[in-house]
C-alpha cells in the first residue's frame, strides 16, 4: 500500500513523497497524511509554518506628495 511520506531535513519538511512502508522506512521518512513543504517536525509532531502578512507601506501625505511634486518640478525647470 502507498502512503505519503515527508522527507525532513534539520527539523523541516522539504518534500513529500508516496511510497510504501518498507522503501520509506529506508529512507527515513516519516509517515503524513496532512503536512506539507516548509511544516516543521518535532518531537513527533507537524507543525504548519505561520504565515506573516506584509504590512504595506503606509500611504504619503498630502504635504509629502507636494513636496514631491516641488521637487521635481525644481529639476524640471533645471533641465530646461
Amino acid at each position: 500500500m502507498t502512503n505519503r511520506y515527508a522527507i525532513i531535513e534539520d527539523g523541516v519538511v522539504t518534500n513529500v513523497a508516496l511510497a510504501d512502508a518498507e522503501y520509506a522506512a529506508q529512507q527515513g521518512w516519516i509517515d503524513c497524511p496532512d503536512a506539507g513543504p516548509y511544516w516543521t517536525y518535532a518531537d513527533g509532531v507537524f507543525t504548519a509554518p505561520v504565515v506573516v502578512e506584509p504590512t504595506p507601506a503606509p500611504s504619503p501625505t498630502k504635504e509629502q506628495l507636494l513636496a514631491q511634486l516641488q521637487a521635481l518640478s525644481a529639476q524640471i525647470q533645471a533641465l530646461e
